[in-house]
């Protein structure tokens, strides 16, 4: 989300190039940065230093019961997309939609989901259309083993499921140092939690390290994971919440348009339904100009989503939905909290909490 956004500033700043392709919503498959998967998995020249060889990997913690789960879907939520359903000709029915796609599902297919709620999530993503979900959903399948989603979720863990060849535990460890490298400057982490129990999911584009499109959204895939983790155990709900700030921000950190339309692909086409909310911090003028013009083609749904932080009005919403004791002064913190450690997030706090959550805790 962060490289969508910081990208769109500096795209703005040219003559709004940017416009088309925004508009294409990642519908298309993504484009290369010079390497099919494969290769960028075979290479290990980028990583030419022994900073991460060797480093400890972080223990597994054993979970306790988790809470039931609780819907995020609101009334007004069902009320739009049955009133949308029914426009495009389609009878909005939950139970009926998620057997279609169970049925539609081979037996393979059905391992691969996320959870139980997968096939509910894409349903109402889709407003009732019951075809699109399941070519949705099916292509998600897909992604998700292609993209290792799985091996992405337990690269640092010690103590895998089972037994692990020597194979897999070299491409596990190649994993851990892609996003370890990726994440040494705390562009993306989760630290708490909205007041319903909702992880909230930092992002700040002025502390962008690379522009290595693969490792880019083997990051962000790695914490969207993680922030889902952490909201599934601490309350039981499946959303998250995003906050971007953009201290710091210069239009060189803006990414390529290919990374972009990357990111775009991963959230809308993979991860429908996670998103609770977006809260915009202070963000440039060149970027609020150009939401002017684009505002009109997001889904008004959407729209209520996205929430611009700035001024008095701004500091109210965070208020209204934040503990300013808990959150980072981008999201309306009132005291300084301790510094961000990439290290002890990743090796040393198991996946399903969040930064400095432990030591609460404790």
């Amino acid at each position: 989300m962060s490289v969508v956004f910081s990208s769109l500033s500096c795209q703005v700043e040219n003559n709004l190039k940017i416009k088309f392709s925004f508009l294409q919503l990642g519908r298309g498959t993504h484009s290369s940065s010079g390497a099919t998967l494969a290769e960028w998995e075979d290479d290990d020249s980028q990583f030419n230093n022994d900073k991460y060889n060797g480093q400890r990997i972080r223990i597994n913690n054993a979970q306790q019961p988790l809470p039931p789960i609780i819907d995020d879907c609101t009334e007004l939520d069902h009320s739009r997309r049955v009133e949308i359903a029914q426009s495009h000709g389609f009878t909005y029915d939950e139970q009926h939609g998620i057997e279609s796609i169970m049925n539609a599902l081979t037996p393979h297919e059905r391992t691969l989901l996320a959870d139980d709620n997968m096939p509910l999530r894409h349903y109402r993503a889709e407003k009732g259309n019951t075809e699109a979900a399941i070519r949705k959903i099916k292509s998600t399948l897909k992604w998700r083993e292609d993209f290792r989603v799985k091996d992405i979720k337990r690269c640092f863990d010690k103590n895998h499921d089972g037994v692990v060849s020597p194979e897999k535990q070299k491409e596990l460890d190649h994993l851990a140092k892609v996003i370890a490298q990726e994440n040494e400057t705390g562009k993306i982490y989760c630290r708490g939690y909205d007041r319903e129990g909702r992880s909230i999911l930092y992002l700040t584009p002025g502390k962008e390290n690379s522009n290595d499109e693969w490792n880019n959204m083997r990051h962000l895939v790695y914490h969207l994971e993680r922030a889902i983790a952490c909201t599934r155990r601490k309350s039981g709900r499946e959303k998250v919440c995003i906050v971007i700030g953009y201290q710091g921000f210069k239009l060189t950190n803006a990414p390529p348009m290919s990374t972009v339309k990357h990111t775009l692909t991963i959230l809308q086409g993979h991860y429908p339904e996670r998103m609770y909310r977006a809260y915009i911090c202070d963000p440039p003028l060149v970027f609020r100009s150009f939401w002017s013009i684009i505002r009109h083609f997001v889904d008004p749904a959407t729209l209520e989503k996205i929430a611009f932080c700035t001024g008095k009005e701004g500091k109210s919403i965070l208020e209204r939905d934040f503990d300013t004791l808990t959150t980072e002064k981008q999201a309306g913190g009132t005291i300084k909290l301790r510094e961000f450690s990439s290290e002890e997030f990743l090796f040393d706090t198991p996946f399903h909490c969040s930064f400095d959550e432990m030591k609460m805790l404790n």
